[in-house]
């Protein structure tokens, strides 16, 4: 608990960032009421539905640790020097 940082609302905002997005591979559950029932193959399923929403948020994060127009700043001078109009680039999935 002594590690915590210590912040003050309100007195300094947060700096926008960008928003990532990724949307998995559907899991097909339409169908696997049966599964439902049974204790041990429910949880077989969350915990794969678990596994896959795990590896999108880490693909995610790895992607916005690379991302070279992650800051504001950044995004505002590639837009200063280019025309207003060219959209920041966004990273390939």
């Amino acid at each position: 608990m002594a590690n915590q940082v210590f912040y003050i609302p309100g007195l300094l905002p947060k700096v926008p960032g960008r928003f990532y997005f990724l949307f998995g591979k559907p899991i097909e559950t339409k169908g696997k009421g049966e599964i439902l029932e049974d204790r041990e193959n429910a949880n077989q399923l969350y915990l794969h539905i678990k596994s896959e929403v795990e590896s999108c948020l880490a693909y995610l994060l790895k992607k916005r640790e690379d991302d070279p127009y992650r800051s504001i700043i950044d995004r505002t001078v590639y837009r200063a020097l280019r025309s207003p109009s060219n959209e920041v680039p966004a990273f390939d999935p």
